[in-house]
């Protein structure tokens, strides 16, 4: 009897039946020209497929072929799929140029790309499983005395599925106090410096301990207040202290803000920069202050419309292989609203979907990423004009995922500074109105408005 089940029993490399592994290749399909015709489905499914995603193989190639092309900074359309195929001799492999001009006609895929990454996790997975328990099967007929062995493999099998399925994202107790351990060992051997990404203001950076890797910080202020030039300070300050920034400026041009940075670092005002006033003993320092920028760290990309997806793509790129980094977004509200998170009518919706991705972007990008944000207009309405987390715009998102929030005061006229409950004329109050690891306080900070600097205010000296 024993014999007799051994005996018809099959090893099922295949279903019953001889059916085929699970796969969709109208699925595949599909997503390979939501792929071709939008930038922010491309740059998303680079970050969530594989190629083993991929069943057929010329949808291999071709998906290889698109990372290849987006890492390299190309653009991925069917002509430059076509040449980048051809050269690796796999053009005829994949259908021709014909199907490649075939994935880009088709422009339903937009419509439910999503779904069909699901499916084709889905259907990864599955063939994964056949697969292992192909292998496990085959261990089991030949296995030897000792079943331990054989045990063992075949839970590293299963094992190896489920962690590309659900992910090994969890660490054990023990772990994290180890990591924790180091972390203080390390700051109590240099008990003056910041753990992580310092701003280059010793009361701030004694506050914060740095900035901190995953870390979502937002700084907000009213118009004209100075954000902007706050960020562009701080943004070389930390790459004077050794860190590579990433700087995306959906409001200025790469060359405004090429002119703000030589501006405060020669300190020459900024009208004569863009007047073209320059006397002639100046030009000595401006061409020891454009060496000295010239040698920082600092990536700028002023595309406008953007989204968190194009920024989470472009930063990883931007960052790779940096031993510590940083990530400034100017500013939130101008950012371009994933699809799909609501109309016109929806803005809060959109607001918080983009806040939450940047939230996102700073634990997967493993940096702090600064978000500036605007504040709500009725802020100057308000007695002493102090503003408050309640202030920034669509603020229930935001100040929800921000790790700190940084709101910049500053008086807008002699007249106003006269006020005993406003900041004294050309000082700005650096606020930390939430801070989840640390105390919240208030640093002033002299500004220069003629060169857009900020400097640290000494609270003992007048």
């Amino acid at each position: 009897m024993p014999d007799t089940v051994f005996e018809s029993y099959s090893i099922p490399n295949v279903p019953e039946g001889g059916g085929t592994m699970p796969q969709n290749l109208s699925a595949e399909k599909s997503i390979l020209s939501a792929m071709i015709l939008s930038q922010e489905v491309l740059q998303e499914c680079l970050v969530v497929l594989k190629e083993k995603d991929f069943f057929l193989y010329s949808h291999k190639c071709i998906f290889i072929a698109m990372r290849e092309l987006f890492d390299n900074g190309q653009n991925v359309d069917p002509i430059s799929l076509a040449d980048h195929l051809k050269s690796s001799g796999k053009l005829d492999q994949i259908g021709g140029m014909a199907y490649l001009i075939e994935l880009n006609s088709n422009s339903f895929s937009l419509a439910s790309w999503k779904h069909h990454v699901q499916i084709l996790h889905r259907d990864a997975t599955l063939r994964a499983l056949i697969e292992a328990s192909s292998k496990i099967t085959a261990l089991a007929f030949d296995a030897p005395e000792d079943t331990k062995e054989v045990v063992d493999t075949a839970e590293g099998l299963l094992r190896d599925v489920t962690n590309d399925e659900i992910g090994d994202t969890f660490q054990s107790l023990s772990d994290v106090m180890g990591d924790l351990y180091e972390e203080l060992s390390e700051a109590c051997e240099n008990p003056d410096g910041a753990l992580g990404v310092q701003t280059g203001y010793r009361g701030i950076d004694a506050r914060l301990q740095g900035l901190r890797p995953g870390q979502m910080v937002v700084i907000g202020a009213r118009p004209g207040v100075g954000k902007t030039s706050f960020a562009l300070n701080l943004l070389i300050n930390a790459a004077v202290n050794g860190a590579s920034v990433a700087f995306f400026s959906l409001e200025m041009s790469k060359a405004e803000i090429a002119q703000r940075l030589l501006s405060a670092h020669a300190h020459i005002p900024l009208g004569d920069l863009r007047g073209a006033k320059i006397q002639a003993n100046q030009w000595p320092t401006i061409l020891d202050a454009t060496r000295e920028l010239s040698t920082l760290d600092v990536m700028i990309d002023d595309t406008p419309g953007t989204t968190v997806t194009e920024i989470r793509a472009k930063a990883r790129r931007m960052l790779k292989d940096k031993e510590k980094g940083m990530v400034v977004v100017d500013y939130l509200q101008l950012l371009e609203p994933p699809s799909g998170s609501g109309g016109a009518d929806s803005r809060a919706t959109q607001v918080s979907a983009m806040s939450r991705g940047i939230k996102i972007m700073a634990k997967d990008l493993g940096v702090p990423v600064i978000a500036l944000s605007q504040l709500n207009r009725n802020v100057t309405d308000r007695k002493g004009k102090r503003p408050e987390l309640s202030d920034l715009r669509e603020s229930g998102s935001i100040e929800q995922d921000a790790d700190i929030v940084i709101l910049l005061d500053r008086s807008m006229t002699e007249e106003e500074a006269a006020s005993e409950d406003r900041p004294d004329f050309n000082v700005t109050d650096f606020i930390i109105a939430k801070n989840r690891s640390g105390p919240l306080d208030i640093i002033p900070l002299v500004f220069l408005p003629g060169t857009t600097k900020f400097v640290e205010m000494d609270r003992h000296e007048e």
